[in-house]
C-alpha cells in the first residue's frame, strides 16, 4: 500500500513541476492561527510532551528529532537533537507553523501517516528532494477516540536508521492515546457530572478536611441565600451541629431532617453527609412542598372525618342541651332543687367535652411527641368514637391490658383511632360489633388492635392497602388508610398491618415500640 502510495505522489511531484534539487520554500501559517492550533491542542502537547520527553531521555546519543502536527500536517511543536535542528529546522525551514502540502513538500511520511491513517516510514532516497536523502523519517497517526487528530513523526539520519525507531514511536504514541482518551472520558465525566451538579434539584456542598467550602451547586445557594458569605461549615449554624455529629460518630449520615433558614422563611431539608476523597459531601434535599403537601392531605382527611362525625355530635350535645333546657324551665317555674347546679354543671362538662374532642381534628399537624398511655388516648375520643356508632347502633367494646407509657404524638395517633373506627362503623351492619384491644404483646412493643364482624376487604385491595387513591367507597378519597400508614410508620417508626378474619370481618394492627 505505501510503495503504491508513494508512487502516486512521485507522479504528482511531476505534475506540480517540483525539482527535486531544489529545497523548498513552505507555506507558514500566521502567528495567530498556529496560536490559536496550539491553544486547541494545549492539554494534548502536554501529554505529548511528558511522554516524548521521557522517551528521548531514554535515547540520548541517538539523533533524533520529534515533530507533532495537528490534522491537517501543520508543525505545532518539535523537540529532540540540536544537531538535526541546526541542519533541519534552521536550514530548510521545517520550523513550527510550518505546512506540510504534497505540492511542496513531495513525497513526505506525515501526510502519508494522516492519508493512510497508519504508521509510514520514509528512509533515504523515498524522499523525492535529494536534500532528505540522507534522512529517514517515522510518522505515526495520533488517534482520539478513534478519529485522527494529527502525526508524531522522528527524523534522524540515515546512517542510524533502525526498525527499532519505529517500533518504539508506536509504542510512545500507543500509550499517549490511551493517556489521551483516559482523559478525555474524565473530562466527558467530569462535564457531566458539573452538569448534573448545575441542573440538579438536590443541593451539594463539597468540603475539605478541615471543613472549608470548596464546591456549592446552585440548588444550594438557592436553599442558604448567604452562602458565598461563608467560607466554613462552621459558619452555616444549622449543618455546623450536625457536621460535628457526623464527624463524631465517623459514618455516612442519612435523611438528617433540619429546618435551613433563607431569608425570612425556613425551609424544611433532608441532609446526608457522606465522606468524599479527603473532606466531606453535603447532599440537601428541600422537602418543604412534600411537607405542606402532606399536611394538607392529612388535613384534608380530616375534614371528611368532620363531615361524617357532625350528625353523631349534634345529637351527643342535644341529649346534655334538652337537660338542660328542661332545669331552666323548672326554674322558671320556681321548681327549684338544691340538686340542679351539680346536673346542670355535669351536663356543661359533657359538652365541653364533646366540643374539645371535636376540636383535635382542627389543630395543626405539628409533630409534638410525649409520654402518653395508649389506653387513656383511646378512652379520650371515646365520646368522639361514639358519635359515630350512634346512628347505626353499632357496641364499641374495650379491652385494656397493662402497658407502659410510648413516646408518641397523641393528636396524631388519636387521628389515627378515629379514622380506623369511623372506616369500621362504615363497613359492619346495624347492630354489628367493633372491639379495640391494648396490650404488650412482649417488652419491646405494645398492640393496638381494631376488630369489626363487617365483610371484610376484597383480596385484591388487601394487597394494595395504604396506596392513595384506593377505596371502596363511592364517595371515598382513598387518603385515610394512607395517612394512617403514614403517621404509624414514619412518624412512630412502627407498623399497621391489616388483615380479615377467617369467620368474616377485618382486624387492623398498630404495633407500636415501647421506646
Amino acid at each position: 500500500m505505501l510503495d503504491n502510495y508513494i508512487a502516486k505522489v512521485r507522479e504528482r511531484c511531476l505534475e506540480y513541476k517540483l525539482d527535486p534539487n531544489v529545497i523548498p520554500v513552505f507555506t507558514r501559517l500566521s502567528n495567530e492561527e498556529l496560536a490559536r492550533i496550539q491553544g486547541e491542542y494545549k492539554a494534548r502537547l502536554h501529554i505529548i510532551r511528558l511522554f516524548m520527553d521521557k522517551f528521548l531521555g531514554k535515547s540520548k546519543g541517538i539523533p533524533l528529532l520529534v515533530a507533532v502536527t495537528d490534522d491537517k500536517g501543520n508543525i505545532i511543536e518539535y523537540m529532540g537533537d540540536e544537531s538535526l535542528e541546526d541542519t533541519v529546522v534552521n536550514q530548510i525551514g521545517l520550523q513550527k507553523g510550518v505546512q506540510f502540502t504534497e505540492e511542496k513538500a513531495g513525497v513526505n511520511s506525515v501526510l502519508a501517516a494522516l492519508e493512510l491513517q497508519m504508521p509510514v516510514q520514509v528512509i533515504g532516497d523515498d524522499h523525492y528532494y535529494q536534500f532528505l536523502h540522507l534522512t529517514a523519517c517515522y510518522s505515526v497517526p495520533l488517534f482520539l477516540q478513534k478519529k485522527v487528530i494529527g502525526t508524531i513523526s522522528m527524523m534522524t539520519f540515515l546512517h542510524v536508521a533502525n526498525p527499532m525507531i519505529m517500533a518504539s514511536l508506536e509504542t510512545v504514541v500507543d500509550s499517549i492515546e490511551r493517556e489521551l482518551d483516559l482523559r478525555e472520558q474524565n473530562r466527558y465525566l467530569d462535564e457531566m457530572n458539573q452538569m448534573i451538579l448545575e441542573q440538579s434539584k438536590t443541593g451539594y456542598i463539597v468540603l475539605d478536611e478541615s471543613g472549608s467550602i470548596v464546591k456549592v451547586n446552585p440548588k444550594a445557594k438557592a436553599i442558604l441565600d448567604k452562602i458565598p458569605d461563608y467560607s466554613s461549615i462552621k459558619d452555616i449554624l444549622q449543618l455546623r451541629e450536625v457536621h460535628e455529629q457526623y464527624k463524631k460518630q465517623d459514618e455516612e449520615l442519612q435523611d438528617y431532617e433540619i429546618i435551613l433558614q433563607n431569608g425570612t422563611e425556613n425551609r424544611t431539608c433532608l441532609v446526608d453527609f457522606f465522606p468524599f476523597q479527603a473532606g466531606t459531601l453535603i447532599q440537601i434535599r428541600d422537602i418543604t412542598e412534600y411537607k405542606l403537601t402532606e399536611a394538607y392531605i392529612q388535613n384534608a382527611e380530616k375534614l371528611s372525618i368532620v363531615g361524617h362525625l357532625a350528625a353523631g355530635v349534634a345529637h351527643e350535645i342535644k341529649n346534655p342541651l334538652t337537660t338542660l333546657k328542661g332545669f331552666i324551665q323548672l326554674v322558671q317555674e320556681n321548681r327549684y332543687s338544691d340538686t340542679y347546679p351539680a346536673i346542670m354543671l355535669n351536663e356543661i362538662e359533657r359538652i365541653d367535652q364533646i366540643t374539645n374532642e371535636f376540636l383535635v381534628l382542627s389543630r395543626p399537624t405539628v409533630q409534638a411527641k410525649d409520654w402518653y398511655d395508649v389506653r387513656e388516648l383511646v378512652k379520650e375520643i371515646g365520646v368522639l368514637l361514639s358519635s359515630f356508632a350512634i346512628s347505626k347502633n353499632i357496641e364499641i367494646t374495650h379491652s385494656f391490658k397493662d402497658i407502659e407509657p410510648i413516646f408518641c404524638d397523641a393528636n396524631q395517633l388519636k387521628q389515627v383511632f378515629i379514622n380506623l373506627v369511623k372506616n369500621s362503623v362504615e363497613a359492619v351492619g346495624h347492630n354489628g360489633r367493633i372491639d379495640i384491644t391494648v396490650e404488650s404483646p412482649n417488652p419491646e412493643s405494645i398492640l393496638i388492635r381494631f376488630m369489626d364482624d363487617g365483610d371484610g376487604f376484597p383480596e385484591h385491595i388487601l394487597k394494595r392497602m395504604g396506596q392513595p387513591f384506593l377505596t371502596t367507597k363511592e364517595d371515598g378519597n382513598g387518603l385515610g388508610v394512607m395517612v394512617c400508614k403514614r403517621i404509624v410508620e414514619t412518624i412512630h417508626n412502627g407498623q399497621l398491618i391489616i388483615h380479615n378474619k377467617q369467620d368474616g370481618g377485618a382486624i387492623v394492627d398498630i404495633i407500636l415500640p415501647q421506646t
